[in-house]
């Protein structure tokens, strides 16, 4: 084998190889096999092409179709749940293009290997032919919700806190991110990602920014009621057959999210009744209401001097903290691991939701 030879063998051997993938196991696992299939071979294609230019050509263009598998493949285990989940029409995309370039690649080299190979090598054709790339329902799920919260416009919405909370707990519960080490990892791949992202990448990085964000306000409630959850079936019958461990696993994602969604929802008198939000400092007006300070106090600066939720005229536009209803809200908050964002200071990253597709 000459130096030129060597060279080719090495450059498909460089690339760091995945032995599982966090998610699209399925898919990312199918495509590994071909890929090992083809890799095990190619030192035999390699020794069997022409000197010829098109010869040359035909080989570099398979080892390139490898390189980029492998390349696709470990991005595909080292990177974040979420944000994979999100993009599952892109990655059932580049596993079949990954596929059809590896298949016209193998096609090419077929007419200068000896008729052993020839065999060989259509019969990986024929089965890349016949491959299809389906994605995991539950994957599939968490990454629709969480592109669906991302296409909500929160200056649009007053129930914007309540759609993040349902979309993180069920693409949480569904990518089986709701341990402390589970979330850790999750994290570390985000910021991983966000580090790699170029500055021309700016919606990407503006993603990676909010689920970030997310974890930052939500994790200690979806750890929380995981624990709950645990002790709960511990209670239960501990001897299941395979099959109905399986089928018993998939529903608790579901029960998992109902739970929390129990858990989030606060009592109505916590809430504003402009904004319907958990009352970052609540004071009570001349009616008797509650309202969030900053809220009620745009409300009398617009010149109204009725109550919002009454609509009684009101004799004063006074306001007097709540102190009762804010040591509620506070341990309330506290029991279930929630932060309450103070109105007037909402953060930037979801001012661009809007744009996301």
């Amino acid at each position: 084998m000459g130096a030129e030879s060597a060279e080719i063998v090495e450059v498909v051997e460089t690339p760091p190889y995945p032995i599982s993938f966090k998610v699209h196991g399925m898919m990312c696992t199918e495509l590994r096999k071909f890929v090992d299939r083809i890799v095990k071979i190619f030192p035999e294609i390699e020794a069997a092409r022409p000197r010829c230019s098109s010869g040359i050509k035909a080989l570099c263009s398979l080892n390139d179709a490898i390189d980029r598998a492998k390349l696709f493949l470990q991005y595909c285990s080292e990177s974040s749940k979420l944000y994979m989940a999100m993009k599952t029409d892109a990655i059932v995309s580049r596993c079949r293009k990954t596929k059809n370039f590896l298949e016209q690649c193998l096609c090419q080299v077929q007419s200068m290997v000896p008729v052993m190979l020839v065999h060989e090598i259509s019969q990986i054709v024929d089965d890349l032919r016949a491959a299809n790339f389906v994605p995991d329902k539950f994957e599939e799920e968490a990454g629709k919700v969480l592109r669906e919260l991302l296409q909500k416009e929160a200056a649009a919405s007053d129930s914007m806190e309540h759609a993040e909370l349902n979309a993180f707990q069920t693409a949480a519960s569904r990518l089986r991110i709701t341990s402390p080490k589970a979330i850790l990892i999750e994290k570390r791949s985000i910021k991983k990602l966000l580090e790699k992202a170029s500055e021309s990448d700016q919606v990407k990085k503006k993603i990676l920014k909010y689920l970030l964000y997310l974890f930052g306000k939500y994790d200690k409630l979806i750890i929380q009621a995981q624990k709950d959850n645990t002790s709960n079936q511990n209670e239960g019958v501990h001897t299941r057959s395979a099959d109905a461990e399986s089928h018993t696993e998939y529903r608790l994602y579901d029960t998992r999210a109902e739970m929390l969604n129990r858990a989030i929802i606060p009592p109505e008198e916590f809430k504003c009744h402009i904004s319907s939000r958990l009352m970052y400092d609540p004071v009570v007006i001349a009616s008797g209401q509650t309202f969030e300070r900053t809220l009620i106090q745009k409300w009398f600066d617009d010149g109204n001097d009725t109550c919002p939720k009454s609509e009684m005229k009101l004799d004063r536009l006074s306001l007097i903290p709540n102190a009762a209803m804010k040591d509620l809200i506070t341990k309330w908050c506290r029991k279930y691991g929630i932060t309450i964002q103070n109105p007037s200071m909402q953060p930037d990253v979801l001012r661009f939701f809007h744009f996301y597709c």
